[in-house]
């Protein structure tokens, strides 16, 4: 049992590494051969649609899965349903918008492409969800090949029509080659025959499973997506295009991170929730471990973002060192803010990320505000950065009234994170014309680090002495069990 569970972690595993990673590259190839203005109209063509499909999801396929009933015939014929609706519904919508989004990008072409991305919504609709159902039963590697099929052939067909096109049709081609490879796949590897059908006691069920989580889904675009609708509302498309591309380059590892400390801590601290002693001592070393990788992460963007963008991208993508500056800011505070959500999440309560996630969106408001003003891409992103700060403290302080935890540990590594990022943006922002501010700079960042790493070292050496740290009687388990 265990050995096929974990071989079900690995195919979840890669297939979200090989879809992220073939996405990366797929943007890497379009930026190359489209430029920033066009890049920026793909950028705002995935937004629209990206919205539509998030708040339109209520979840019938992980219902499927999470209900004890989910196996039967009926219930996956009203899932199926509901799908196909929800594809035409977006379509409508896609076609709806076409028109106004044109004449906001000030071209009448982009009109088409979004209703012609109303075409993949609606087949993305006729998807068999059989490789879905057999998930029941931690068979999952059918989705596997579905989705990595499909994201193979789109980036294959990337490389190809970025040629043949040359612009940000390449983006509505390419999702109509993805779709139809998953969707024709889908049918393929099912054992069922695929078939539609509404059951009226379901439609309940289905409904309230699923319309929390498209609240969630509209909050978390917010959160997670916001700032590139305030810079499409109110920059060129070329500075969408060099936003979106630089931000999507930071949030995807800062993403990564929090996901992997989730799957790696959650089960370790659930365990010992009752434990206060042993509770608390998991949190100081879990908090300590995540602003560590924080602020290394942060600094990393600070010194080597442009390089890397260059690199990837060319030089056309390169932004204002006080841009990378908030926007390494932004995601290091992101990961900080996995901390107190992991916390929470141990204890059962989801609404702590949810509450932080509405907080998040008090900094899209405020730059919403200062777009409006004419305020340039360095300020919107400082609003963001200031956003995930109050998601932050809101998170703690949510955390102390509602389960009683010390904040101390998670505010000391926040400290720690602004502390050493700060100095950091100093010593890249004075470069070494002022080689007494760059030198008091470069100590305070080589202190923040080696206090981070010094603590890292010392959770280590708690992992590998087990016998030091008594449990409820149980020693500690080692982290490095917990990972992927």
């Amino acid at each position: 049992m265990a050995r096929g569970r974990g071989r079900s972690t690995a195919y979840v595993a890669a297939a979200q590494i090989g879809q992220e990673g073939l996405g990366l590259f797929r943007n890497v190839i379009l930026a190359r051969a489209l430029g920033p203005s066009e890049m920026g109209t793909v950028a705002a063509l995935a937004l629209t649609a990206s919205l539509l499909e998030m708040v339109s999801d209520f979840g019938p396929d992980r219902l499927l899965v999470q209900a004890e009933d989910g196996d039967r015939e009926e219930f996956q014929a009203t899932a199926q349903t509901l799908l196909v609706g929800r594809g035409l519904l977006c379509a409508i919508l896609l076609a709806i918008l076409a028109i106004p989004a044109g004449l906001l990008l000030g071209r009448p072409d982009a009109a088409w492409m979004i209703a012609a991305l109303g075409a993949v919504t609606a087949i993305r609709g006729l998807m068999h969800l059989d490789c879905k159902r057999v998930q029941r039963n931690h068979e999952f590697r059918r989705m596997m090949v579905v989705e990595l099929s499909g994201a193979v052939l789109a980036t294959a067909g990337t490389l190809i029509l970025t040629r043949l096109i040359g612009n940000a049709w390449v983006l509505v081609c390419v999702n109509l080659i993805q779709v139809l490879t998953v969707v024709g796949l889908s049918h393929l590897v099912a054992d069922r025959k695929y078939g539609l059908g509404i059951e009226r006691d379901l439609l309940g069920r289905l409904w309230k499973f699923g319309w929390p989580l498209a609240v969630n889904s509209l909050i978390m675009f917010g959160a997670m997506q916001g700032d590139r609708l305030v810079v499409l509302a109110t920059a060129s498309p070329a500075d969408l295009g060099r936003y979106a591309v630089v931000f999507q380059l930071t949030l995807v590892p800062a993403l990564l991170i929090s996901r992997i400390a989730s799957t790696a801590w959650l089960p370790s601290l659930a365990r010992v929730q009752n434990d206060r002693t042993a509770f608390a001592t998991q949190i100081s070393q879990i908090t300590t471990l995540i602003g560590g990788v924080a602020l290394v992460f942060s600094l990393g963007i600070l010194l080597t973002g442009n390089l890397v963008i260059g690199l990837l991208y060319g030089d056309a993508f390169k932004v204002s060192m006080m841009l990378m500056c908030w926007l390494a800011v932004m995601q290091g505070l992101r990961i900080v803010r996995a901390a107190p959500s992991l916390v929470a999440m141990s204890r059962a309560d989801s609404l702590n990320p949810l509450a932080a996630n509405i907080l998040r969106c008090t900094g899209i408001a405020a730059a919403a505000v200062a777009g409006g003003l004419g305020a340039g891409l360095e300020t919107i992103a400082a609003c963001g950065a200031v956003g995930e700060l109050v998601a932050l403290t809101g998170s703690v302080v949510f955390l102390a009234r509602r389960h009683a935890i010390d904040p101390r540990p998670i505010a000391q590594a926040t400290l720690l994170f602004v502390l050493g990022t700060g100095a950091g943006w100093v010593l890249v922002s004075a470069g070494w014309e002022n080689p007494l501010v760059s030198g008091v700079a470069a100590a305070v960042v080589a202190l923040c680090v080696g206090i981070a790493v010094a603590r890292i070292v010392q959770l280590r050496s708690h992992r590998e002495a087990p016998a030091a740290v008594s449990l409820s009687g149980a020693c500690l388990p080692a982290l490095a069990e917990k990972g992927n």
